[in-house]
């Protein structure tokens, strides 16, 4: 049954030329086939909504010096102030750019809260779940009654790191392939100007010992997944559009760039069920 299973997973990864990672190649032709589209999509085929936020409604502090950590979440999920070490902004300065992205594939249908750079009109009001002193569970439903998205958020303070659980359940009849982005407007050490770039595991921002003390901040997976998934930096401050995600990708090391992190997963969700993505925020 177990050999079934990853069988079919990986006929239908393969159908979307994925298998377990998605490569330079594969993110750069995805931007290449898309770009048209991306523009099209960019230029408002879904409005943006007046429920974006950048306010703080939960605030979570630990440690001191280096294990010192200190952010904050909206009500809507977007960590839009985060600051570690003691004295080094990673997010944070003229603009709040953070959050997360979904596309439906099979329709093209995008959404997205980026912060101050905007929310999707096709979200739902966000719902808090639970809280504590460590953690916040945000639940939110597409308008359209599709997709749940449940993020949980805690504080790790043995690690001065966010851990981030993003689970998307499929509220439809039918299997639905999507795609499901972290993404983050990195402003290392409070500089708008940063070196960028991306792995398998983590997209990462910095600023270098040449010119700072040198700070920076990494996304990361954390763990297996069952969808696909890479890391990688954009060259541009603003949040990707869902469906045409790869369209601002470099490849390699982007230098003195106002650019930004991107983690994105590409499978399917079952009907009726959920699939879950860990990762994490770090201070560089």
């Amino acid at each position: 049954m177990k050999k079934l299973i990853l069988a079919v997973t990986l006929m239908v990864l393969c159908s979307h030329g994925f298998v377990e990672t998605l490569s330079a190649a594969d993110i750069k032709h995805q931007a290449e086939a898309n770009a048209a589209l991306a523009k099209k999509g960019a230029a408002g085929a879904v409005p943006a909504s007046s429920d974006a936020t950048n306010v703080c409604s939960y605030n979570f502090t630990s440690g001191v010096n280096n294990t010192f950590l200190q952010y904050c979440v909206t009500v809507n999920g977007n960590i839009v102030q985060l600051q570690s070490p003691s004295g080094h902004t990673q997010i944070r300065t003229d603009t709040h750019g953070e959050g997360y992205g979904v596309c439906d594939t099979g329709g093209q249908v995008d959404y997205s809260d980026y912060g101050d750079f905007g929310t999707s009109a096709n979200w739902n009001p966000a719902i808090l779940l639970s809280q504590s002193g460590i953690s916040v569970k945000i639940g939110r439903t597409t308008s359209d009654g599709i997709w749940t998205l449940t993020q949980t958020i805690t504080q790790v303070s043995k690690t001065a790191s966010i851990k981030v659980v993003m689970a998307l359940k499929n509220n439809s009849g039918i299997a639905r392939d999507a795609y499901i982005l972290r993404y983050a407007d990195a402003d290392a050490d409070g500089q708008a100007i940063n070196n960028l770039d991306g792995t398998h595991n983590t997209a990462m921002a910095w600023t270098s010992t040449s010119a700072f003390p040198g700070y920076g901040l990494t996304l990361q997976n954390v763990g297996s997944q069952a969808f696909a998934y890479d890391g990688f930096a954009q060259n541009i401050s603003l949040g990707p559009v869902p469906c045409h995600y790869g369209v601002h990708f470099t490849p390699g090391v982007l230098t003195e760039t106002d650019g930004s992190l991107v983690l994105v997963y590409v499978g399917t969700v079952p009907a009726k069920g959920t699939k879950t993505f860990n990762m994490m925020y770090k201070g560089l």
